[in-house]
C-alpha cells in the first residue's frame, strides 16, 4: 500500500483507478489514461503529494494529447487566476452567463446599515442575485462556516435595506462562490439559511467543474501553448477565457504574445471550446 498526501494535508491510499478516471474525464482515451497511470505508478513513492502526481501525469499526457492535458489541468489553472481575484470574478461572470444570467462585476449595493461592494450581481427572469466570491490559490483549501456566516450577514443587511426602502426590484438571493470546496458545516448552514453555494464539486451535477466542462468555458490559464508570463499578460488585458482568443485572435498581439505562437494558441483555444 502506498500512502499519498492530499492538498489539505490528509493522507490516503493511492488508487490507480481514481487517477485513470480523472484522466479519462479530461478526454483521454482509456488506453492513453492507463499508459500514463502506469508511468506514474512506476515512479510512485510513499508520502508523495497529489500535486507531484498531478504534475507528472500532466507532463506525460501533454506528450500525447494536448487538449486532454489542458482539460486535466483545469482545476490547477483556475488557481492561477489570482492574485487580485478580478480575473476570477470575470471568469465566474462568464460561467453564470452560460446559465442564462446577465451579469455585472464589482457593484456597490446599499444595505440597511452600510453599502456593500459585491463581486458579481446576476439577474435572470426578474430575479436579482448577489454573489460574494472567495478565490483561493491553495488546492486543499475549504471555505469554512465563519465565511458563510459573514457572507450571509452582508446579504441580510442588503435585503433589509431594500425592504425598508420599499424597493420591489431589489436583490432577493445571495450566493457564495469559490474555486475550491466547502466544509460540511458550511453546506449545512447554507441550506438552512437560504444561501446559495457554488464550489468546485458542489452542488452535485451543477458544480463549478461541471459547468466549465459542460459549456467548454476554460480559462486561458489551461492553455499548454502559452508561458506563465503570457497567460499573466492576457489576464491583465481582460482576456480570461479561451473562447475570447478563438473568437478574437487579435487579443494575442495586444497581450504581446509572439506572432509565431499565434496559430498554435488559436488552434488549441478553438479545440477546447469546440469551435473548430
Amino acid at each position: 500500500m502506498t500512502t499519498i498526501i492530499k492538498g489539505d494535508g490528509t493522507k490516503e491510499e493511492f488508487q490507480i483507478e481514481k487517477l485513470i478516471a480523472s484522466l479519462v474525464h479530461s478526454g483521454a482515451d482509456q488506453a492513453v489514461a492507463e499508459n500514463v497511470a502506469d508511468t506514474i505508478v512506476s515512479a510512485l513513492r510513499d508520502g508523495m503529494t497529489t500535486t507531484e502526481i498531478y504534475k507528472q501525469a500532466f507532463r506525460e499526457l501533454k506528450k500525447i494529447e494536448k487538449t486532454s492535458a489542458a482539460k486535466y489541468s483545469m482545476r490547477r489553472a483556475i488557481l492561477e487566476l489570482g492574485p487580485t481575484g478580478f480575473p476570477f470574478e470575470d471568469f465566474i461572470s462568464e460561467v453564470m452567463r452560460s446559465r442564462g444570467y446577465t451579469t455585472k462585476t464589482r457593484v456597490m449595493v446599499k444595505g440597511r446599515c452600510v453599502s456593500h461592494e459585491l463581486d458579481v450581481v446576476m439577474e435572470k427572469e426578474g430575479v436579482v442575485c448577489g454573489a460574494e466570491l472567495k478565490f483561493h490559490n491553495v488546492p486543499g483549501f475549504k471555505v469554512d462556516l465563519k465565511t458563510a456566516l459573514y457572507v450571509s450577514a452582508r446579504f441580510q443587511d442588503i435585503f433589509e435595506g431594500a425592504k425598508n426602502r420599499g424597493d420591489e426590484n431589489s436583490m432577493t438571493e445571495g450566493w457564495l462562490i469559490t474555486n475550491t470546496k466547502f466544509t460540511s458545516s458550511t453546506i449545512d448552514y447554507a441550506k438552512c439559511a437560504g444561501l446559495n453555494l457554488l464550489g468546485w464539486s458542489y452542488p452535485h451535477g451543477e458544480s463549478l467543474s461541471t459547468l466549465v466542462n459542460t459549456n467548454n468555458l476554460y480559462p486561458v490559464t489551461v492553455l499548454t501553448s502559452l508561458s506563465k508570463a503570457e497567460k499573466k499578460r492576457l489576464l491583465e488585458t481582460g482576456v480570461t477565457m479561451c473562447n475570447m482568443i478563438a473568437q478574437n485572435p487579435e487579443t494575442l498581439s495586444q497581450a504581446g504574445v509572439v506572432p509565431r505562437k499565434h496559430k498554435e494558441v488559436i488552434h488549441e483555444s478553438a479545440q477546447l471550446c469546440r469551435l473548430g
